[in-house]
């Protein structure tokens, strides 16, 4: 498995966008598709193994809508059902965490229904939990160690 930016495959673009769009509905499946920068925010990792998309995690400036002064967020971490559970997301979200380092970003925030302890196995701390467009979330910060480059 390896580890890439969409930009290098962006023929992949719109499989992804349907993936996001089944999972989190048309509003962020647009963003998939207008995140496509290499080097900043917004952007695209995917994984891929043997040229095969399994999955995407995204760096965003906005995502959940009631938290408008935090920024940046860690977003659309998704991976193919048929390759759950090997591992996929922990490499996705390593490298998304990696990459804003490079980007000298200081602190990402993520929300999520029901990964929480796959989060807190990376690091990221619960800061508190909310109601979002109907479903309880966990909202999370992560402060990067700008020296830390092996995540």
């Amino acid at each position: 498995m390896k580890i890439e930016s969409i930009v290098d495959h962006l023929d992949l673009l719109n499989t992804l966008a349907q993936w996001h769009e089944k999972q989190w509905g048309a509003e962020w499946a647009e963003q998939v598709r207008q995140s496509t920068c290499k080097d900043r925010i917004p952007t695209i990792y995917i994984a891929l193994d043997n040229n095969e998309l399994l999955g995407s995690a995204m760096l965003v400036a906005r995502d959940i809508t009631t938290r408008a002064g935090l920024t940046p967020w860690l977003g659309g971490v998704y991976v193919k059902p048929s390759r759950r559970g090997q591992g996929i997301a922990t490499a996705l979200v390593s490298h998304a965490m990696n990459q804003a380092r490079h980007m000298h970003i200081r602190r990402l925030w993520l929300y999520t229904p029901a990964s929480r302890k796959l989060y807190e196995r990376l690091g990221w701390q619960r800061i508190m939990e909310s109601d979002y467009l109907g479903e309880p979330v966990t909202i999370m910060r992560l402060d990067l160690d700008m020296n830390d480059t092996t995540a």
